[in-house]
């Protein structure tokens, strides 16, 4: 079950300097063509009576879209207690080092978990337990509700035997986080999708995540917001924070 309750007016701009304070990444996704990244809030600016929210410009936001003015976005963010919070808005322009959005006229605050995507650090990985062996796979993007795993090798997948609707268990995920050793137990996942790269003879699986213990669930959900500012203090966003 969820809760959702509308955020509106001032409050709304109250929200938004909040999270440019505190610097949160938000994920802006502009609808209808396929472009998702993460940024963050970097003010708030009225002009002739109209309020902007504006965003840091996403690298190479202008070459890929040219025609961006009009352009319907969904930002979501989720707040310190983790809560997911969801808007629409419309795009003003790119000015400067800075994306202009109208402001929006609510805020949609949704009390259960959001599954943002995330990419993890370089060397996250899965161990897939196969008879006679434990496979080891890349995992491309990551979050709570599953992970884009990719075949380490041209073969994998025949030794895998990945098809979609395949039920995958006792798998682990390990990588790092602040420089300290990081394993996650997953104990029931299925596979979704399988999607050939034909430029590299590999395989894409994607994966949903079914059942996990509580701890390790918290543990994920800890690495993904870790992997989100890892990300942007990458893009020298968060330097100094």
């Amino acid at each position: 079950m969820e809760f959702r309750r509308q955020i509106q007016g001032d409050t709304v701009v109250g929200v938004f300097r909040q999270l440019q304070r505190r610097r949160t990444p938000l994920r802006i996704h502009v609808l209808g063509r396929g472009y998702e990244r993460l940024t963050i809030a970097t003010g708030v600016e009225s002009r002739k009576g109209q309020r902007f929210l504006l965003v840091d410009l996403p690298m190479q936001f202008e070459t890929e879209l040219p025609d961006c003015q009009g352009l319907r976005v969904q930002l979501e963010f989720a707040d310190q207690e983790r809560i997911p919070h969801s808007c629409r808005t419309v795009i003003h322009g790119p000015k400067g080092d800075n994306l202009w959005l109208a402001m929006p006229d609510s805020l949609e605050r949704i009390q259960r978990r959001m599954h943002f995507r995330v990419e993890p650090p370089q060397g996250t990985r899965i161990l897939i337990p196969c008879p006679q062996q434990e496979i080891e796979v890349p995992v491309l993007n990551l979050s709570l509700g599953g992970g884009l795993i990719i075949s380490p090798k041209r073969g994998e997948r025949r030794s895998l035997d990945l098809a979609p609707g395949t039920t995958l268990r006792h798998l682990r995920l390990l990588s790092t986080m602040e420089e300290e050793k990081l394993e996650v137990n997953i104990r029931t996942a299925e596979v979704v999708r399988a999607e050939e790269v034909p430029e590299s003879s590999r395989v894409q699986f994607a994966l949903q995540f079914l059942r996990m213990e509580k701890a390790d669930e918290q543990m994920l959900d800890r690495f993904i917001y870790y992997s989100q500012r890892r990300l942007l203090k990458k893009r020298s966003l968060l330097l100094g924070a």
